[in-house]
């Protein structure tokens, strides 16, 4: 069986035939905005410098970054409006001031850059405190952060949540983890000689790398220990830390999504230790 990946370059190819016009970055923004007016009226948007936009009412601010949306939007430039559409819904309860109550089924781990918590204090105008996310280290290069995952969004957990919750970050790690249970159902394994692709819907393929169930020989025959690469969210791959070919082919490969991926994570390859992963070089 050849490998997904390489087979990716040819389907890249083709799909890059009768691409419609993209807009400029300056202009996409302009038009995001816009949008945004339209859809939250009681907020004032702007637009900054860096293409940036901030969204302010009363002394409640936020920063938007539309890196993500932008390179979504240059994949699919026939599909503005459905992008609109989908990142709006995803953003609905940054415009909530409501605090719903959480169930603790809805709860999934999530897997971040290890600066993830300074890059939220960034897009929070005014931010005086650390971003009060739950979070945890999950090595040098990681971070475990926890949302709730609604119909059309995901909602970052709290410490404030968390004590309302009245649970330790122990147990909710553990019931996150066991919450993804429900991921695993549609998970699939792509590859083979050695290299292999997981998709599992698009937004926690990354949270993959936690359940120790998944990783077995009998799910990724390698050679020598699991080494896996998360450029992005929607990103897991795994090779051996003996096979020299695979090796190459994931840091290939990581190169290239790393820079043009949105929700990247990390550049790195990370081994299996027996529990967990930690950066392989």
């Amino acid at each position: 069986m050849r490998p997904l990946l390489t087979l990716l370059p040819l389907l890249l190819i083709l799909s890059c035939n009768s691409r419609p016009s993209v807009m400029p970055k300056e202009e996409f923004a302009k038009v995001y905005i816009d949008t945004l007016s339209k859809r939250y009226p009681t907020f004032k948007f702007e637009l900054n410098s860096d293409l940036s936009i901030t969204a302010m009412r009363d002394s409640i601010g936020f920063k938007h970054f539309i890196d993500n949306i932008y390179v979504t939007y240059e994949a699919e430039p026939d599909s503005i409006q459905s992008i609109f559409r989908r990142y709006l819904a995803s953003t609905a309860d940054l415009f909530k001031f409501e605090n719903k109550g959480i169930n603790t089924v809805d709860i999934i781990p999530v897997i971040k850059p290890g600066n993830y918590l300074e890059e939220v204090n960034a897009q929070t105008i005014n931010a005086e405190k650390p971003a009060p996310l739950v979070s945890e280290k999950y090595n040098n290069e990681l971070l475990i952060t926890y949302v709730q995952d609604t119909e059309n969004s995901m909602r970052y957990l709290t410490d404030e949540d968390l004590k309302k919750l009245n649970i330790t970050k122990d147990s909710l790690k553990a019931i996150a983890i066991r919450n993804l249970d429900r991921v695993l159902p549609n998970a699939k394994i792509h590859g083979g000689d050695g290299v292999y692709m997981v998709t599992a819907g698009g937004n926690y393929e990354a949270s993959l790398i936690l359940p120790s169930v998944l990783w077995t020989k009998e799910n990724f025959a390698v050679k020598g220990d699991f080494v896996m690469a998360v450029p992005s969210r929607d990103l897991l791959l795994i090779t051996g830390s003996n096979d020299k070919a695979g090796i190459a082919k994931l840091k290939e490969f990581v190169a290239k999504s790393y820079k043009t991926g949105n929700y990247t994570i990390s550049d790195h390859l990370f081994k299996w230790t027996g529990k967990k992963f930690e950066r392989f070089d």
